[in-house]
């Protein structure tokens, strides 16, 4: 394992990252999968395992706040609603392993699914943002980290603990956030700032 904390390019206490996620607050199976597995990792040093309330999946980081005026944050919102209209509710299995040397992760089934509100929200990203991060990451593996690793350290006892694989949990995704999100020590929180809801779940 090795340190999930240096402070990437750019990243700076304080300094805060608009950021697209899938979040969890309204999947409670979800999150009962996710503290199954923490309980597992619970007596392991050198992780941090993620509070419910900030656990999600990063569907696409947009760029640094204070690069982006306000304009245009709302005009990405209003594009990404409208490239989102014609994007159903999608429904996963959660539970499929990932390990990383600085994080343990949950992916899903199937591992494209996800891929119509990510192209969705790049495109509105990509017209409507001046500094963007979209070629930071043109890849994307859809994931809920459980736990990341805050030192160098080997990786047995990780492999150990969830060698008996967790049970696969269905979920259904109806919304995608916009969050603005910091990073407090070794913590990612964020103030929601947009929730778009997809296509069958528009209120009139």
């Amino acid at each position: 394992m090795t340190d999930h904390w240096w402070w990437r390019p750019g990243v700076r206490p304080g300094r805060r990252l608009l950021v697209w996620h899938i979040l969890l607050e309204d999947k409670p199976d979800a999150r009962a999968l996710v503290a199954q597995c923490q309980g597992r990792l619970a007596n392991i040093h050198g992780l941090d395992l993620v509070p419910e309330t900030w656990l999600h999946m990063t569907t696409q980081i947009v760029g640094f706040a204070d690069e982006i005026p306000e304009l245009e944050v709302t005009a990405m919102i209003a594009a990404a609603e409208a490239h989102l209209k014609g994007v159903f509710p999608i429904s996963v299995e959660l539970g499929r392993l990932w390990f990383h040397s600085e994080a343990v992760m949950l992916g899903v089934r199937p591992g494209r699914a996800f891929d119509p509100v990510r192209r969705a929200i790049r495109a509105a990203v990509a017209g409507a943002i001046t500094n963007h991060q979209l070629a930071d990451e043109p890849e994307w593996t859809p994931h809920v980290s459980v736990a990341y690793s805050n030192s160098s350290g080997p990786a047995a006892p990780v492999l150990r603990a969830l060698a008996e694989p967790p049970p696969q949990c269905p979920f259904t995704v109806r919304s995608i956030n916009l969050v603005s999100q910091e990073r407090t020590g070794h913590l990612y929180h964020w103030t929601p700032l947009a929730e778009i809801l997809l296509s069958s779940q528009r209120r009139p």
